[in-house]
């Protein structure tokens, strides 16, 4: 609980002043709803199915519907409560669900979910920003979004006009700035630092916490100008924990340190406390760059307690002990369990491993606990060199803590830091061979299907069933490329393992294509330049052709 909490407030942060150094929670697939309550009865599948079909309207807004000079339409279905309506720089909770005009898909469903979802006016697309504004609590309105609107021009999105209906939940009003921003007043506590506090809200009993510890806060944060940074409340999930020497803006670190449970306090915060310096005049921002200058934070301790480690550091992490085996490459391990087997796999297996990771002055890296999942890699695509090494002196069930010099850490990351990692080989096999490339690599044949985007494609093997996925599923596949040379440039056919992701994070030709398949089907795809990896470096150039296996559609 701890480290998922931790993860949404330090992410929060990150993403509202444009850091990326601290974990968010993933987005891909939503959390199961635990119900608080009796959980409702289980519809049968077809009723559920049926609450989501497209209205009979999609098509057009009627007669009726509301309409703006933007081209947006709406019909209120059902009225709210009181008459306070969102701005654009507020935050709404909602639950909604969307469909494509052109084919009546459903693409997306909170609803369907159960998990409604929060989110600031100002960062969605416009046709919600303008739609949401016209709303009152507990009510719901249907949406006409022309595609000029919705997600024209972002290929992550589903194209053309499309129909929302939306249920407004909350209104979660953006905090005023207060007046005395621009310079801390005279009565305010002061520390050698220069960060200045007052005391809003008294707190109870008399203990602080320290940097170690693992705290609850709330807070909202602007820059002495009334600029809004962020605010807890506005995430949609209220105060996150923090382990105190991790958050990254130091001065409200040290500055809740001076406080008690319960305790509000503002805190003016020296730019060398915070994101540093404003820059030079006439120096061009930084794009999504993070707060610069003094800020000014309100905070509120709601609990804290004592950090205990999940991930404690070894006693022998700075230094392999005398009785550990060393290489030439200066690798050292010693086995930590032993394994009865005596096979142990070569640099051209896949490999599955527990692992956890240090730095040697005891800073913990990672490690696949945290990543919920076992590491499964093959071995010479490792992404640090030592495991490529270590792991071949390992067999099935065996674990070894390993100590690596910095040449030996992560591949293409010049460091000068020494790793250490307790691994533990819970299998390896050997991969299928690799898939030739097929005869008709260099062109689409004649009787491929032709797309007017250019990308074609032909059924190799047919599926079963008339679902196919949206714009926004997921997906679970199997798949081989090559470039129109021949050259196999990646396969998950290869690694023995297939591939999950949302259609929406791909390639364009892949976003596309794969709506045209239902489950079991296979096609190969001819995949045009500007529907691949156009322009971006490290990528395979040019048209590529992909064959894809569609095994399941998750949602």
């Amino acid at each position: 609980m701890i480290k998922i909490k931790r993860r949404v407030l330090t992410g929060m942060l990150s993403g509202v002043v444009g850091l990326s150094a601290f974990a968010q929670e993933p987005a891909a697939k939503p959390a199961e709803v635990v119900p608080n309550v009796t959980p409702p009865v289980a519809l049968p599948t077809a009723a559920v199915e049926d609450a989501f079909k497209a209205p009979a309207d999609l098509a057009a807004a009627p007669a009726d519907a509301v309409k703006s000079d933007s081209g947006l339409a709406s019909k209120v279905l059902k009225a709210g409560t009181g008459t306070q309506k969102p701005r654009a720089i507020d935050a709404t909770t909602v639950n909604y669900t969307g469909w494509t005009v052109s084919d009546g898909k459903m693409f997306d469903s909170s609803a369907k979910r159960r998990e409604p979802t929060t989110f600031v006016l100002e960062g969605v697309i416009k046709g919600w920003t303008e739609g949401l504004q016209l709303m009152v609590e507990g009510e719901k309105r249907r949406f006409w979004i022309p595609a000029k609107l919705a997600y024209e021009g972002n290929p992550r999105g589903p194209q053309g006009d499309l129909v929302f209906d939306v249920e407004l939940v909350k209104i979660i009003t953006r905090p005023e700035a207060p007046a005395d921003l621009a310079a801390a007043p005279a009565d305010g506590e002061k520390l050698p630092s220069g960060l200045v506090s007052k005391v809003l809200k008294a707190g109870e009993g008399k203990e602080k916490p320290g940097p170690q510890d693992i705290t609850k806060l709330s807070f909202t944060g602007w820059k002495p100008d009334g600029e809004f940074i962020v605010d807890t409340a506005m995430n949609g999930q209220g105060p996150g924990e923090v382990k105190l020497d991790q958050f990254p803006v130091k001065g409200l670190s040290e500055g809740v340190q001076q406080m008690v449970a319960g305790e509000k306090r503002r805190l003016w915060i020296p730019a060398s406390l915070g994101f540093g310096e404003l820059p030079a005049e006439g120096t061009p921002p930084v794009p999504n760059g993070p707060p610069m200058g003094p800020l000014v934070f309100d905070v509120e301790l709601v609990s804290f307690e004592d950090y205990v480690d999940p991930f404690p550091a070894p006693a022998d992490v700075a230094t392999a002990p005398a009785d550990s085996t060393k290489s030439e490459s200066g690798l050292a391990s010693r086995v930590l369990k032993a394994s009865e087997s005596t096979e142990k796999p070569k640099a051209d297996d896949m490999v599955t491993f527990a692992f956890t990771g240090w730095k040697a002055n005891g800073e913990f890296i990672g490690g696949s606990e945290q990543q919920g999942r076992p590491m499964n890699v093959k071995l010479s695509d490792a992404p640090i060199l030592g495991w490529t090494e270590g792991i071949q002196l390992m067999a099935k069930g065996e674990k070894r803590r390993f100590w690596l010099p910095a040449a030996l850490g992560f591949k293409g990351s010049p460091q000068e830091d020494a790793l250490v990692f307790d691994v533990e080989l819970l299998d390896f096999k050997t991969p299928p061979p690799a898939p030739t490339a097929p005869v008709d690599v260099a062109a689409a044949p004649a009787d491929a299907e032709k797309a007017a985007s250019g990308l074609a494609s032909k059924v190799l093997i047919k599926g079963e069933g008339l679902k196919k996925p949206g714009a926004t599923s997921q997906v679970t596949v199997h798949y081989t490329g090559w470039t129109t040379d021949g050259k196999m440039f990646d396969s998950s056919v290869a690694r023995g393992e297939p591939s999950s992701f949302g259609l929406n994070q791909v390639i364009k030709g892949w976003t596309e294509g794969l709506q045209l398949m239902v489950e079991g089907e296979s096609r190969r795809f001819w995949i045009p330049v500007e529907l691949a990896y156009q322009g971006q470096p490290g990528k395979p150039a040019g048209m590529l052709v992909f064959d894809v296996q569609l095994i399941k559609i998750d949602q």
